[in-house]
């Protein structure tokens, strides 16, 4: 039986996401941002979008606080076309951190563009010297694709290194998880196979596993594409 291919578009973080996408038995095509979107979703089972710097705030409206890191328009607009023929086409899809945010902004949603000053009440969520130290808890909705993780022993605490998140869901997104804060923290999209995006970052704990249930039940998903494509 052929290995799902995932394609996973490179950040500056690479290797933990590899690991973990390696742990669940998958086969990687890494793609730059800013090539051809055809030739990098050619025969693609799934899709990781990973962590990396804020999305431009005019591709959801809004001009740009001044907490924001400078735009990287290549990899949006990559990153958003990517995402967006995930919705379209039904190709399943693991959005991390940023990447969670850019599928919130390909379906038509807004960001918090900074928890520390827009949402003074928020617990402490840009902790970026750690990685694998836990931050806080999560509120897990049941009936979901992070619930049925969740009940193959995934924990429960994550990690934290943003100072964004989702404001308004986009079409068709529904929130799978929220901070103790009330904060989104996972989303998905309900009328799809698999289209599920994390705040925190899972790939971190590759070595303790505790997050690998995430990546299964993604590679499960994209393994059923492949048979049906067969």
């Amino acid at each position: 039986m052929r290995r799902p291919r995932i394609t996973y578009v490179r950040c500056s973080r690479d290797a933990d996401y590899l690991k973990s996408l390696e742990a669940v038995g998958v086969s990687v095509h890494a793609v730059s941002a800013g090539g051809d979107i055809e030739s990098a979703l050619l025969g693609a089972d799934g899709v990781v979008l990973a962590g990396g710097p804020d999305v431009d705030p005019a591709l959801y409206g809004e001009t740009m606080h001044p907490s924001c890191s400078l735009a990287e328009d290549t990899r949006d607009a990559f990153e958003l076309a990517m995402a967006r023929r995930c919705l379209r086409d039904g190709v399943p899809l693991l959005a991390i951190c940023r990447g969670m945010q850019v599928l919130n902004v390909a379906a038509g949603g807004s960001l918090i563009q900074d928890l520390p000053s827009q949402v003074p009440v928020a617990l402490p969520h840009a902790l970026d010297d750690t990685f694998t130290t836990v931050a806080h808890g999560l509120e897990v909705i049941e009936g979901t694709h992070l619930a049925r993780a969740l009940s193959s022993g995934m924990s429960t605490q994550v990690n934290s290194r943003h100072h964004q998140a989702a404001k308004v869901l986009g079409r068709g997104l529904a929130a799978a998880a929220h901070a103790p804060d009330g904060i989104v923290e996972a989303i998905e999209a309900t009328a799809l196979p698999f289209c599920v995006g994390v705040q925190w970052h899972p790939e971190n704990f590759w070595r303790t596993g505790e997050f690998l249930p995430l990546f299964r039940l993604f590679a499960a998903a994209c393994q059923q594409r492949t048979m049906a494509h067969m």
